[in-house]
């Protein structure tokens, strides 16, 4: 009886042990994902890519100001048709819709904002060159 009570015994320490080292693997996990979760943050922050990469950053907000720019102005006053299909359509009246101002405030405030990280990058660049002389 002693014998079949010491392996209950023994197995239940093991699980025990096994249990401990669960959690406590468990927690190493969270702790590091946490690490990693705040270094990706700190990492992917728009300050920390503006610096690492500010001629990229800049060429990428200049051209989605563009882009926005262009298919607001699209959208808002489309192309004249050629005159050969002017002719053979009648005149149809075009009002303009609040989606279509909406786009172009979106598309102007795109790109000032563009603009404005622009400048606001170069200020600084100069500024840093200016120090370092």
């Amino acid at each position: 009886m002693t014998t079949a009570n010491e392996h209950l015994k023994s197995i239940q320490s093991r699980i025990d042990e096994l249990e401990q080292t669960i959690s406590e693997r468990g927690e190493q996990i969270r702790t590091r994902a946490q690490h990693l979760k705040k270094e990706i943050q700190e990492e992917l922050a728009p300050e920390e890519l503006v610096r690492k990469h500010p001629f990229k950053t800049t060429g990428v907000a200049l051209l989605t100001g563009l882009l926005i720019g262009r298919i607001a102005k699209s959208v808002i006053a489309p192309s004249p048709r050629p005159a050969a299909a002017a002719e053979s359509l009648p005149v149809v009246r075009q009002e303009s819709s609040a989606l279509k101002t909406a786009l172009a405030a979106v598309g102007a405030e795109a790109l000032h904002a563009g603009k404005d990280l622009a400048i606001t990058w170069l200020r600084n660049y100069i500024e840093e060159k200016k120090k370092v002389s």
